[in-house]
């Protein structure tokens, strides 16, 4: 019961093989187009989004700059230097805020602490019998973690052993 399909039937069919293949390869093509403009908007909102934080922050920096200029363009004598003082410690603590309400966190170390690479950078060395070889004996400036991430690391001092005399 093999029926042989005509030369017309074979025709029709191949027609609409081509037919669905065409079909399919639109379907895929336009998937393909999709994906592509998929990614470059996301590319797009994530530069955005960082823009809109950068001016953000920025927007909050400014208020400090200001309250800075503020500051130093007051004449200060004996009788208010107490308070410019004052005002200027203020000024900074603001701007400690503003970088923690951003996830900057200040770090410092203490005297005797054993130096760390990941979180210390050694700008000098300080001959001394006082403490063990590779001790912090000074904390030079803070350093900066943003969430997790090392943003600077604490500049400090470290001791090494002086040579004994024979």
């Amino acid at each position: 019961m093999n029926k042989k399909k005509t030369k017309n039937e074979i025709s029709k069919e191949l027609d609409i093989a081509i037919s669905e293949r065409d079909k399919y390869l639109q379907i895929a093509q336009r998937a393909q187009a999709d994906l592509v403009n998929l990614r470059m908007k996301s590319a797009n909102d994530l530069t955005e989004s960082e823009l809109k934080a950068h001016r953000r922050m920025v927007f909050q920096l400014i208020s400090v700059i200001d309250q800075m200029n503020m500051a130093l363009s007051t004449k200060v004598n004996t009788k208010t230097y107490k308070s410019w003082i004052a005002g200027i410690d203020s000024i900074l603590k603001n701007f400690i805020t503003i970088l923690e309400n951003f996830n900057f966190k200040q770090i410092n170390c203490e005297i005797g602490d054993l130096f760390d690479p990941k979180m210390h950078e050694a700008i000098s060395r300080v001959k001394t019998d006082e403490f063990e070889p590779g001790t912090i004996v000074r904390q030079i400036t803070c350093g900066y973690l943003h969430d997790s991430h090392l943003v600077r690391p604490i500049l400090v001092e470290i001791a090494y052993k002086k040579e004994e005399k024979k």
